[in-house]
């Protein structure tokens, strides 16, 4: 409805010719409809002209409108002195002068009732007008500020990203590593940050469209001629702004562990990456789910632990997690970065983390999916 009703609002942009013309021709064919439907509407001298008044104006603008009553007011009189005998139109209109000047003064109250109904709707519509300018003003200059925000949000982050580097470059090999991997997911971040600016300028942004941009990059970045095949299955949604980042930056996690460990020594495979609304005990969840058929988490060790491992309680959302279909390993002891920030990521919005290997890696998070859930993440 919205794209329909702002077309013909954008007809007020027209030159002047063509909206006087549009208002005219409405005007026409109410009097048209008028005649053919005589036996009708006799008795209802301008109730006809009323629509073509209003679209006039709504459509073409104040102006037209105001033409619109001049023609509507015009056409009409020969409805409120009619003639007697109902001789042809051509003779109607020949007679109508005198018709006109013999009317009583009651007989002029018809038409001046018309005419300041008619400049009444002509002044409403002209309001509204005006606070659908002010409104459209006011949506281009919020679509501003969230363009200067975003362009500063990503200045900070490459900021952040050259420091990171600078301290990569004086640390020892083991925190250069920590520092390289943090660097890597605040440009990931910014990455996110340009998707959402390019994607949506509403608070709520098209997933198929942002989850897919977001592989497109990291397939272009990390598969570098590999033979890895992905496929993106993404239900039409509209994410609130916080959870497209949340997912978003768990999706780059997600994958990037696929790309790097899944498939070594040049080892063929496929990533699939899915989003889609799924039912739960706790109501209804948006769950992300990035699964490969590479060469799967290592067997646990001795103790029972598996350091390559995680796995979280969304055991219900439909992945299996046990028995002879997989082998779905203990939680090993929270230290790695990223285990740590997908879990951050889980935790902030009220989420649920998990992982299994069976013939691959399957990785879910499941997050609300109720926009209230991310106001305060």
């Amino acid at each position: 409805m919205k794209p329909f009703i702002t077309t013909f609002l954008s007809l007020r942009r027209r030159s002047a010719p063509i909206r006087y013309a549009g208002a005219a021709v409405l005007v026409c064919l109410a009097f048209g409809v008028r005649i053919a439907l005589d036996d009708v509407l006799d008795g209802y001298p301008v109730v006809h002209f009323f629509p073509a008044l209003v679209l006039g104006t709504l459509w073409f603008g104040v102006g037209p409108g105001l033409l619109a009553v001049v023609l509507s007011t015009t056409l009409a009189l020969p409805f409120f002195a009619p003639a007697a005998d109902g001789p042809p139109w051509a003779q109607q209109l020949a007679t109508l002068p005198g018709r006109l000047a013999a009317l009583p003064p009651r007989g002029w109250a018809g038409p001046a009732l018309f005419v300041v109904i008619s400049l009444a709707v002509v002044s409403i519509i002209a309001a509204l007008h005006d606070a659908l300018d002010t409104l459209a003003a006011g949506e281009e200059q919020q679509a501003m500020l969230l363009r200067e925000i975003y362009h500063r949000i990503r200045n900070d982050l490459q900021s952040v990203s050259s420091l990171l580097m600078v301290a990569e470059s004086r640390a020892g090999a083991k925190e250069a590593g920590e520092l390289a991997k943090a660097g890597e997911r605040v440009r990931v971040l910014g990455l996110v940050y340009s998707s959402l600016q390019r994607l949506q300028r509403e608070p709520f942004v098209p997933a198929r469209a942002f989850l897919g941009q977001l592989v497109e990059n990291l397939a272009a970045a990390h598969v570098a001629g590999r033979p890895i095949a992905f496929t993106v299955e993404v239900e039409d949604l509209k994410l609130p702004q916080r959870a497209a980042v949340t997912l978003g930056l768990a999706a780059n996690e997600l994958l990037t562990n696929a790309l790097k460990y899944a498939f070594p020594a040049g080892r063929p495979g496929t990533v699939a990456v899915r989003l889609g609304t799924e039912g739960g005990t706790e109501g209804q969840r948006w769950v992300l789910r990035v699964e490969d058929d590479g060469v799967g988490l290592p067997p646990p060790a001795p103790n029972g632990e598996s350091p390559a491992t995680t796995a979280g309680p969304a055991e219900d959302s439909g992945t299996e997690d046990s028995g002879t279909h997989g082998t779905h390993h203990p939680r090993p002891p929270r230290t790695g970065l990223g285990h740590l920030l997908l879990e951050q990521l889980a935790r902030q919005c009220g989420g649920q983390l998990g992982q299994v290997s069976d013939g691959g890696v399957k990785a879910w998070l499941a997050v609300p999916a109720t926009p209230e859930a991310y106001r305060s993440a």
